[in-house]
């Protein structure tokens, strides 16, 4: 009771601390968190032009984007590179939105809904729809708008197993996709249409591709004069840098970083564990006697299916090639290594086999069938035709003659002909070459073709000894114990370099490797491949922090920050090889120059003899093609074209060196009345550069990404 009394004399002062510490709490919770008020983007991942791109309408749309793909891999699992493509892609798509939706809408541009109309199912139909093989007729071959009215008129019918509203969803991004296609044009189009090219820069264009000049020249190459009796000061560096910012200056910051990699590796113990599993196993895998009862042991105990296809020696690549074909079959060859891999492969059987094949095909074709229902109809068709085939002997010619797909097997009553080895896709050659018994019918689905094939080899010609190799393999893995040493030696390097003057010359000892320019919104790293967590956390900290160790693919990292470039121009460390090799070249032209200019010839030859060199010619050279001797010479063959026929020229800097050149002759090309196909060419290049205005119009934008916050 005591107690009590005493908390409530001081209930004031208690509740003013409770109120202190909420606060503090607060204040510290909003300048910590990534997604703070303070940093006035918690609910965006960015802007563009100061519009907000909400971090909700984000998700939504990379959601769906990421359902395409989902839907477009068809059950496959979508890697972590994946999702990082969809969301740069979603966030390109949003920026030129915003970007040009207001373009467009100053423009006056719009895509109606009867041109969408008129796109889809029109005379002039877009090419996307035109090469989609369901709207084609099932009989012509031919795009038929009247089944894309069938299409659109089953958009609700999803077929079943697949999740409701898939179709029209679909459907729906591709018309988006057309829409989005037609703005791109119709703006394009406004662009190339107001380019002009005046009869003069036309004239310009004929003479510089039939203006020839042939001239001699004298060449001084850079490599006369030695890189190290060359001297380049810090001042100079800062210097070039400066007058060539456009070339150097960064539009964002970036971080240059250091690390050292731990490779998840199977250990020497690993190894002869793998080993130990395969020998144990080699007495039971030489029992069997027959090709299914090998194909049953490996899939029991192999990490490799069994390959039911008969390889000829050209085929087979296999560092144990030659013993495959040298011992008695049902031998066992190996173990032996490969792909990080133990192998000990068995000699199931071999068997001749041909180079050609004559055979017979019925051609079942699904282009145009666009529901389920209609699609299990023809498989169960297809099957029944089989089976009279197949089983009832019923005749092949004929039911070729009335059902199959293709127009020339069709009429030749299911005859091909002879095919020759490698003519068919995988799937159907090995079938043929390898697996096919003459006079016997099989069935194979063809993706590529969107069709199922019943074929029949009706006579081969073996010419060649192939071979049936069953593997036993076995992967070499790290075991449990292998990668928690592992993690614990790249733990122990970690804790015992936290700093950069410890861990440089512990990172050399084991092949650190540096990463220069790294950008906030990269997913990868060189030589690490998927790497967000290492980037995102060398955003976070200061130049000198060492990373706690990272897990990236099959490594363990420890990263340092070695430096952070700001945004603008860089400083000497960062270009310093580049920009000296700059230098370097514009201190070597003005000792070479010097050499041509003071020796004041004559002629080309008199500058030869005093220089020490051979004079060399150049002939029918033009300026739209201004090569010398393999070398690429604008200003060499320009300054050539200048010059007064047998006047020697100063020095002038190329490419490969410095020369000095005389002009022997000019070939003007004869006046024309007409320079429109100048024009026209002229034109062409203009509009091919004016497609890349939508780039322009995205750097003149004020873009803020705030996505590293999120992602």
């Amino acid at each position: 009771m005591a107690l009590i009394g005493k908390i409530r004399q001081r209930s004031g002062l208690l509740i003013f601390l409770i109120g202190a510490s909420i606060v503090g709490f607060l204040i510290m919770d909003a300048t910590n968190s990534q997604f703070s008020v303070l940093k006035g983007r918690k609910d965006s991942v960015g802007k563009v032009n100061g519009e907000k791109i909400l971090y909700a309408d984000f998700a939504r749309k990379n959601e769906e984007n990421l359902k395409n793909m989902e839907e477009q891999m068809r059950g496959q699992p979508v890697a972590e590179e994946q999702r990082n493509y969809v969301r740069t892609q979603t966030w390109n798509q949003m920026v030129n939105d915003i970007i040009f939706g207001k373009i467009y809408e100053k423009l006056g541009i719009n895509v109606t809904p009867d041109e969408l109309t008129e796109m889809a199912m029109g005379e002039n139909a877009s090419p996307y729809i035109k090469q989609d093989g369901q709207f084609r007729n099932p009989q012509t071959g031919q795009f038929d708008p009247a089944q894309v009215r069938l299409y659109l008129s089953r958009l609700d019918q999803d077929p079943e197993g697949v999740e409701p509203g898939t179709i029209r969803r679909q459907w729906l991004k591709f018309e988006n996709l057309l829409k989005e296609n037609q703005y791109q044009q119709k703006y394009n189009n406004l662009i190339s249409k107001a380019l002009y090219v005046p009869a003069w820069m036309a004239e310009m264009s004929y003479n510089d591709q039939n203006r020839f000049v042939n001239f001699k020249y004298v060449q001084l190459p850079y490599s006369d004069v030695n890189d190290a009796s060359i001297k380049v000061s810090d001042d100079e560096l800062k210097k070039y840098i400066q007058e060539h910012s456009a070339k150097y200056k960064q539009d964002e910051e970036t971080r240059k970083i250091e690390y050292v990699a731990f490779e998840i590796q199977p250990s020497t113990s690993d190894t002869m564990k793998a080993l130990k599993e395969l020998e144990d196993k080699r007495a039971e895998f030489a029992k069997g006697t027959k090709p299914s009862e090998d194909s049953l042991f490996v899939k029991l105990y192999s990490e490799t299916p069994f390959d039911e296809v008969y390889y000829d020696k050209d085929k087979v690549v296999s560092p144990i090639k030659d013993s495959l074909f040298a011992r008695p079959v049902g031998s066992l060859v190996g173990p032996y290594l490969e792909g990080g891999k133990y192998k000990l492969a068995k000699i199931s059987d071999r068997k001749m086999i041909s180079d050609s094949v004559k055979i017979r095909d019925i051609k079942f074709s699904f282009a145009g069938i666009s529901t389920q229902e209609v699609a299990a109809e023809k498989f169960r068709f297809i099957d029944s035709i089989f089976k009279q085939i197949d089983s009832l002997k019923g005749d092949f010619g004929a039911f070729a003659a009335a059902y199959s797909d293709d127009p020339t097997s069709k009429a030749n009553g299911g005859n091909v002909g002879w095919i020759k080895q490698g003519e068919k896709e995988k799937a159907y050659n090995d079938l043929l070459f390898y697996r096919a018994q003459k006079g016997k019918t099989y069935r194979i689905p063809l993706q590529a073709e969107n069709a199922i094939h019943i074929i029949q080899v009706v006579e081969d010609k073996p010419s060649k000894m192939a071979v049936l190799a069953t593997y036993l393999t076995k992967e070499i893995t790290p075991s449990a114990e292998t990668q928690k040493n592992i993690y614990a030696a790249a733990t122990t390097f970690a804790s015992d370099n936290q700093t950069e003057a410890k861990f440089k010359p512990a990172g050399e000892k084991l092949h650190a490797k540096t990463v220069g320019a790294l950008k906030k919104d990269a997913f990868s790293i060189e030589g690490l491949g998927s790497a967000r967590d290492v980037v995102k956390w060398a955003f976070t900290v200061k130049k000198g922090e060492v990373s706690p160790v990272y897990t990236v693919e099959k490594k363990h990292v420890v990263a340092l920050v070695e430096n952070i470039i700001p945004k603008g121009l860089p400083e000497v460390d960062e270009v310093r090889e580049p920009v000296k090799a700059a230098v370097i070249k514009e201190k070597k032209f003005e000792l070479l120059a010097k050499k041509i200019n003071d020796a004041k010839a004559s002629s080309i030859d008199d500058l030869a003899t005093k220089l020490g060199k051979s004079p060399a010619d150049a002939e029918r050279v033009t300026f739209a093609s201004p090569g010398i001797n393999g070398m690429y010479e604008p200003k060499v063959v320009g300054t050539a074209l200048a010059m007064q026929p047998g006047k020697v020229s100063m020095a002038v800097e190329g490419n490969g060196g410095v020369y000095a050149v005389q002009t022997m002759n000019i070939q003007d090309p004869p006046k024309m009345n007409d320079y429109s196909i100048y024009s026209f060419q002229q034109k062409q290049q203009l509009a091919g550069k004016a497609r890349f205005s939508q780039e322009v119009e995205k750097k003149l934008a004020k873009i803020d990404d705030f996505r590293f916050d999120f992602f």
